[in-house]
């Protein structure tokens, strides 16, 4: 993170002209980049704030928005000359005009603290992380994936690894969408890292430089996305990091319940070896709470503890047999060693998630010949990604809709599910519709193994602490933070990820993260924030525009594995985009937040 453009449009204009250009912090780098953005929100917005209070349109001024300052600062004086103007005596009309001059400051002062600053696309609103996509595509575009890469380094520590397993809600409110193909932003993402990663070798080892961030320490428990992430920007920063990982392989979900032919595991290895270059102390087989090191000491030892612990429990079916059933967890972590295990022939899965289609795929991996799925609701009410579905489809998952399992027992040759035939209902508090049973539409589905995956709880040793007992938590058992800084009830304890959204993705556990981190840093070394504003003018080239063509509607189609390959082994499935492909996907972006 210590190279990279703020946007991909900064530019050196000879003439010394702005050419349709916002001042931007420019080519600020790495610790001054997230200075910055600390800076912004902790003291140059709620100063704005109070002296748009004071007069309306100040604040914005002093935060360089001289458009909306003109508007709010003309407002006010016209309020309150109407008022003088038609002054013959106290009237109820005049009140109308005074609370109007009220509502300006009130306007004012709320614009001033949260207003905008800069115009955003659709597709990063969309992003958990708020990756600045329409710069990084421009720049795949321009031949300069090193530079996209380290642009989207500011947001993802683990840009290799989201680029393979995010879920990629910014596609789905691509303006490119509306007429024709979204673009393939997560490809795009991912061919940046692998070309950084193509290059490495040659490279050698990035240089790290070690900043100093105040002699601040932190704490943090978990090294899934979140705790990663949390470390990663914490180290930018200057910060001393300490992770500590109750099992022997860092990665939390990341090394243990994604399957290889999605994230190969020397991908996440690389990531993680070069944030041990930065200086990241990681140590494993450390568990937190009783039985381990107490969260006393790690307050003692230091500064703050950022709690990223997780959603460990599989959620249990509650049916006659449920013991004879199989974790899901235990499947897709076992499937990761060297002995793998045996389902057996015929294996059903229950459940309609991501996890379940992750299930289903591995056991085909595994040896199964047949793999069952049920789902209580029907295809459209399913929350696993479509493409997951249909790759699971194409590899032979057979899916039964509006079937849901009642008991397991054991039968003449394995186990037998009783399935009960289900319709759909009205709307339940999730607003899907509700699944009801069918009298007298009863089957029964012989099986080998069976098992649930149904998600995960927050369910963590560490939450039995003694320091940890006046923490606030929601009746699910998550945590209950403040969502802009991710601090907990207790002081100088933080917390993101699962634990605080539930199961959720990799990428919203990582901007979580990143929040944590800058949060952290606001509270904890103040003394190290700057007094004054950084700025640093830079002049971008104007937009040039887009010219349309019929190629333009079409997405590119990214290569994969075999389908008669793809049993063999847990090979990647996805291959990638080579250069040409990903120059010609990265063209099809409008770029629809610049102005034109």
């Amino acid at each position: 993170m210590e190279r990279y453009w703020d946007c991909s449009l900064c530019r050196i204009e000879p003439k010394g002209k702005a050419l349709r250009c916002r001042t931007c912090s420019g080519k600020l780098r790495g610790r001054e980049r997230l200075l910055h953005e600390i800076a912004l929100e902790r003291r140059l917005r709620p100063k704005g704030a109070w002296l748009s209070l004071v007069a309306a349109g100040a604040g914005q001024m002093y935060q360089r928005r001289w458009a909306t300052g003109v508007l709010f600062a003309i407002l006010l004086p016209l309020a309150i000359g109407l008022v003088l103007a038609v002054w013959n005596g106290f009237s109820y009309g005049h009140l109308f005009l005074v609370g109007t001059a009220g509502f300006v400051l009130a306007v004012a002062w709320a614009d001033a603290r949260w207003g905008p600053t800069t115009p955003h696309p659709p597709c990063q609103d969309a992003c958990p992380a708020r990756v600045p996509i329409p710069d990084y595509l421009q720049l795949i575009l321009d031949g300069d994936p090193d530079q996209g890469h380290a642009l989207a380094r500011t947001r993802l520590p683990l840009v290799g690894v989201i680029g393979r397993i995010c879920p990629h809600p910014c596609e789905t409110h691509c303006v490119r969408g509306i007429d024709g193909e979204p673009i393939a932003i997560n490809g795009c993402k991912r061919f940046m890292a692998d070309q950084v990663r193509a290059r490495r070798p040659e490279a050698g080892p990035s240089k790290v430089v070690h900043l100093d961030g105040g002699a601040l320490r932190v704490a943090v428990v978990g090294s899934g996305p979140a705790g990663l992430s949390c470390a990663y920007f914490l180290s930018v920063l200057g910060a001393s990091v300490t992770v500590y990982e109750a099992d022997e392989v860092l990665g939390g979900r990341l090394a243990t319940t994604i399957p290889d032919y999605r994230l190969p595991p020397y991908i996440l290895d690389e990531e993680l070896a070069e944030l041990r270059g930065r200086g990241i102390a990681f140590r494993t087989g450390a568990p937190v709470g009783p039985g381990g090191k107490a969260v006393a000491d790690l307050l003692r030892d230091h500064d703050g503890v950022f709690l990223a612990v997780g959603a460990a429990r599989s959620v249990a079916l509650t049916i006659p047999g449920a013991e004879l059933c199989i974790d899901f967890q235990e499947v897709l972590r076992a499937s990761k060693g060297r002995a793998a295990p045996r389902l057996g022939r015929r294996v059903v899965v229950v459940g309609g998630g991501n996890a379940a289609m992750d299930v289903c795929r591995t056991a085909l991996r595994l040896g199964a010949e047949e793999v069952h799925l049920l789902y209580r609701r029907t295809r459209d009410e399913m929350p696993a990604r479509p493409e997951e579905v249909e790759e699971a489809l194409r590899e032979g998952v057979r899916f039964h809709f509006l079937a849901d399992p009642v008991e397991v027992r054991p039968g003449s040759e394995g186990l037998e599910v009783e399935v009960r035939t289900m319709e759909l209902g009205p709307p339940d508090e999730s607003g899907r519709p509700r699944p009801m049973p069918v009298e007298g539409r009863n089957w029964v589905l012989a099986a080998d193994t069976v098992v649930p995956a149904l998600g995960q709880t927050v369910e963590s040793p560490v939450f039995s602490d003694p320091a940890l007992q006046g923490l606030r938590r929601e009746r699910d058992g998550r945590i209950r933070v403040d969502p802009r800084t991710q601090r907990t009830s207790l002081e100088r304890v933080y917390a993101g990820g699962d634990a605080v959204a539930g199961p959720s993705t990799a990428v919203e556990a990582m901007a979580q993260g990143r929040r944590a981190a800058l949060g952290m840093y606001a509270d904890l070394a103040r003394e190290a924030l700057p007094v004054m504003r950084l700025r640093d003018r830079r002049l971008r080239h104007p937009f040039p525009g887009h010219r349309e063509t019929p190629e333009a509607r079409i997405r590119e189609e990214m290569p994969k594995l075999a389908g008669r390959l793809r049993k063999e082994g847990f090979r990647e499935v996805e291959l990638g985009f080579n250069p040409a492909a990903a120059r010609r996907e990265a063209g099809r972006c409008l770029q629809c937040h610049r102005e034109l």
